[in-house]
């Protein structure tokens, strides 16, 4: 039987990971929440059968986590008792308290309010004055000029936080009439096409949930004394209905419905993974709001406020162990174009139930406390890492920053995370974080498109109201902080999505280093393991070529592996491209891909990445490459040294070094040199694939995709293994340069004795690295030229030691490396050596 609004009452870890967020506050009185007592085996109301998962499209199968061992037969059901809401509104984002606090910056002399918030209200009220809300508005689940839960939105805060009483009274009673215009449809029914009525309005993947789906449950808490009897059960009916169909068919909806609190739903790793989703997060935060924003006195037997159970313990539950686990770091898999909506959701929620006094963990688990999750702390910080140093010009937008890019994009610029950063700051400041409080609100003033210039217009002109009103409830009338970037380390690692960011300093003119290797299983994701970027006095000397559907690893500056067709080999099928280009496959790799070591060392960054996996894909039968690893070392600033192994089973299949630029190359044999805008200049070396051949095109977008807008990336270049062999290794160099600067000496170098060693010197330091992956080490010789000044050795056994004996002679520096105690390797397995 169907399993709806199943209380959580199951959970028994009632201690948090401490945080440096502050104590957890106590729940609002006016909000007390009570729920019936843990069940018991005497309590149990029902049981089901609880079938194994199995991988379907885009699933890879096996592996830990895949839900494919000690699979439950069954699972109790708790006794369905309902939750209990003091009367008291508002309590959802904000309380009574902070309405009073709230007021008190609606005055003319703060401009986020007078030109801001009030300007973007005064052209709502037009709006609905000339007759175009609600009467444009189609009601469908996509895209409307004139959403009425967000005018009603709006409409429900400024009846909170306007100083006159007068436009207060009239702005409930507008909000309250487009509420219940669209509700009184809505209550009619499921009708497919039919406005409000279709039954994917709220469910599913329906767009317009995830954009404005909030508007619904904050007009109803924020207006609660103007709505009528009728209206609230109107409202109830409706909301039952959304969220039983959100439950039972939301995007990507916990599995098996009605579970909760319960270690079988994280089990299978891609049901975990797919809480990334930005539909997934938006259908969890339009439940939990709805579930509560009616009293108990109107809500009969609790039946809509159990619903959230089903937020908390299921979708939350599911999605707290992915921010724990392989989103880790603060890293959002989906990327830039939809972290501040995936993300955001999580976050608008987790403050709702805090504000309502719902996020104690005896009741409904720890996944209620933010402080409890260190995701929540992480994602600042990675978020300085992730901006580029410099500024550019756009022409709509003013200064906009330029993020180390991953995933789907349609626009090269650093969006606005005021949805996450809002949320996050407003806690913060509950939870008397002040100094963190302070940070969200110099970010978004100082970071989002067009900068602090833009910030009024951003506020006032907002295309999504609810961003102006979290705005407005972070941006506290006082000065801002310093700049938090003083005393951030200048590296920084992600191990959840595999991602290093390194650079010189927090100035304009910092030259910057990333490299990322992860896992690629969701929506948005792209083929892009091993991808690196380079950054150099306000330009990009490369980056991947950022663009929506632009997934495959020929836009990214990784390998492509020829590998066998795909099951899925139709040409209008995404496969049969991924096949083409030798990429690695999106949705269903065989394996992730991992970075197996890296370090940051004094002056360089090292890392050493298995994307084997990621080049075959079990589920389309593509098995073939049995080898793609990459050593990488950036030298700082101006040296980027790259080694690949490839590998296939079959003979005659291609292999090819990928590298995205800025302008068109140079080629002259082994070399090519680009130019930048401003005069830059990048120099690239290939020193293996003996008898490589090098080319250029202009870049294009694939069939069914487009390229970012201001993307910078205009030409690739390509770098072919002569012959199509079965086994080959890439050895390239990148140096960036001064305009008028001369590339310098690049010498290959091959050990002598030993195990195999194969490296390079360049600017009188030189990088090792073993040929074969993770072999052992039987001493290494090698020479290099006698002005080098330092040697780094990679590959070898993190914790281990060696002797090391160094001696000029005939022009030449010679290395001998032995089993020893002298010189310990650091934390990514890198010997370095410094040259008397």
């Amino acid at each position: 039987m169907r399993l709806l609004g199943v209380v959580v009452g199951i959970v028994l870890l009632l201690g948090l990971v401490g945080c440096d967020w502050g104590a957890p506050a106590a729940p609002t009185p006016a909000v007390q929440a009570t729920v019936g007592p843990t069940a018991t085996s005497a309590q149990v109301v029902d049981a089901v059968d609880v079938p194994s998962p199995t991988p379907g499209p885009g699933e890879p199968s096996g592996g830990v986590g895949d839900g494919s061992e000690d699979v439950p037969p069954t699972f109790a059901v708790p006794q369905q008792t309902p939750v209990s809401f003091a009367v008291g509104h508002p309590r959802l984002w904000l309380t009574a308290d902070d309405v009073t606090r709230l007021r008190s910056w609606a005055t003319g002399s703060n401009q986020l309010w007078s030109e801001g918030l009030a300007r973007l209200a005064a052209g709502a009220k037009a709006a609905m004055d000339d007759g175009r809300v609600p009467a444009q508005d189609g009601g469908t689940d996509g895209y409307e000029e004139y959403p009425v839960e967000m005018y009603s939105e709006l409409f429900a805060f400024m009846s909170l936080v306007s100083p006159d009483a007068a436009e207060r009274d009239d702005y409930a009673k507008r909000a309250r009439t487009l509420l219940m215009y669209a509700l009184n449809e809505a209550a009619k029914g499921p009708e497919a096409g039919q406005a409000f009525r279709d039954p994917e309005f709220y469910a599913g993947d329906s767009d317009r949930a995830r954009w404005h789906g909030e508007g619904w449950a904050l007009t109803v808490d924020w207006i609660y004394p103007s709505l009528t009897a009728e209206d609230k059960a109107t409202i109830r009916k409706v909301f039952l209905r959304w969220s039983k169909e959100i439950v039972e068919r939301g995007y990507h909806h916990p599995e098996p419905v009605g579970m909760v609190n319960d270690p079988f739903l994280t089990s299978n790793i891609q049901q975990v993974r797919w809480a990334a989703n930005n539909y997934f997060s938006a259908n969890m935060r339009n439940l939990g709001l709805m579930a509560m924003a009616l009293d108990p006195a109107d809500d009969p037997e609790g039946e809509l406020g159990r619903y959230l159970g089903n937020a908390t313990g299921a979708s939350l539950y599911i999605a707290d162990e992915l921010y724990r686990t392989d989103a880790r770091g603060g890293l959002a898999p989906e990327g830039f174009e939809y972290t501040p909506q995936a993300v955001g959701y999580v976050a608008q929620l987790l403050l709702a139930l805090h504000t309502a006094g719902q996020d104690d963990p005896g009741l409904w688990g720890p996944q209620v406390q933010l402080s409890g999750n260190p995701f929540w702390k992480e994602i600042l910080p990675v978020y300085f890492h992730t901006l580029s140093p410099a500024t550019v010009a756009n022409p709509d937008l003013g200064q906009v920053y330029q993020p180390g890019w991953y995933g789907d994009g349609q626009r090269f610029w650093a969006p606005d995370f005021i949805e996450v950063f809002g949320p996050l700051g407003i806690f913060s400041k509950l939870l008397g974080d002040q100094a963190q409080a302070d940070a969200m609100r110099w970010v978004e003033t100082n970071t989002p498109p067009g900068l602090q210039a833009g910030l009024l217009e951003r506020v006032g002109g907002a295309e999504n109201f609810r961003d102006s009103i979290l705005y407005f409830m972070l941006m506290e009338p006082k000065p801002l902080p310093p700049d938090p970037h003083v005393g951030q380390p200048l590296t920084y690692y992600a191990p959840g999505l595999g991602h290093i960011y390194a650079r010189t300093g927090w100035g304009a003119d910092a030259t910057w280093f990333g490299y990322t290797l992860g896992w690629n299983t969701v929506d948005h994701q792209h083929a892009d393991g091993n991808n690196f970027h380079f950054y150099r006095n306000g330009e990009w000397l490369t980056k991947e070529t950022t663009g929506y559907d632009t997934s495959t690893s020929n836009y990214h500056n990784t390998l492509a592996l020829e590998n066998d067709p795909p099951e899925h080999n139709d040409p209008s099928d995404y496969r049969h491209d991924e096949w083409l280009q030798g990429s690695q496959w999106i949705l269903d790799p065989t394996a992730d891909g991992k970075i197996v070591a890296h370090s940051f060392g004094d002056k360089y960054v090292y890392a050493l990445g298995d994307a084997t996996g990621l080049y075959n894909s079990s589920y389309e039968g593509a098995n073939d490459i049995t080898q793609a690893t990459r050593s990488i070392v950036w030298l700082e600033p101006d040296y980027v040294v790259v080694y690949d192994r490839a590998a296939s089973k079959t003979e005659n299949m291609f292999k090819r070094f990928w590298l995205q630029l800025p302008g068109p190359p140079s080629i002259s044999g082994n070399r090519a040199t680009v130019s930048t805008e401003k005069g830059q200049q990048l120099f690239l070396t290939s020193l293996a694939p003996e008898q490589a051949t090098l080319s250029s095109a202009e870049i294009e977008a694939p069939q069914n995709g487009e390229i970012a807008d201001e993307e910078p990336m205009k030409y690739n270049l390509k770098i072919e293994a002569a012959g199509n062999p079965r086994e080959t290794r890439f050895l390239t160099v990148l140096q960036g340069a001064d305009a008028g600067a001369s590339a310098s000496s690049v010498e290959a170098i091959q050990s002598s004795s030993g195990t195999a060693f194969s490296g390079v010197a360049v600017g009188k330091q030189v990088v090792m690295f073993p040929v074969v992956m993770g072999s052992s080490f039987a001493g290494l010789e090698f020479s290099a030229p006698g002005d080098s000044s330092r040697v780094l050795i990679t590959g070898l056994a993190k914790g281990s030691s060696y002797d090391v004996e160094v001696r000029k002679e005939g022009g030449k520096v010679h290395v001998k490396v032995a089993a020893g105690s002298k010189s310990q390797v650091d934390e990514g397995g890198v010997l370095v050596v410094d040259v008397p």
